[in-house]
C-alpha cells in the first residue's frame, strides 16, 4: 500500500473542508514509520549512508560474509 492510499484512508476535516489529521490502526503506522526508516537515528542513517558509498565506491572489505556473520553470531 503506498503512503498515499494509507493516509488517504481517515483523514479527518474540520468544517470548511480542511484536512487537520489523520488517524489509522497502530499496527499501520508501525508499518509506516519502519518501512520508511522514520524510526531511524542520526547515527544509523549515516552508517547506512556510509555503507552504500563503499558498496557503490567496490570496498568489500568493509563488508564481513554471511559466513563470518554466522560464526560471530553463534549460528
Amino acid at each position: 500500500m503506498t503512503a498515499e492510499a494509507l493516509l488517504q484512508k481517515s483523514v479527518r476535516y474540520d468544517r470548511s473542508g480542511k484536512p487537520i489529521e489523520v488517524v489509522i490502526p497502530y499496527e499501520e503506522f508501525v508499518d509506516f514509520v519502519e518501512s520508511h526508516g522514520l524510526d531511524l537515528s542520526s547515527d544509523e542513517k549515516e552508517s547506512i549512508r556510509e555503507a552504500k558509498a563503499d558498496r557503490e565506491g567496490g570496498r568489500s572489505e568493509n563488508f564481513v560474509t554471511l559466513d563470518e556473520l554466522e560464526k560471530e553470531l553463534g549460528l
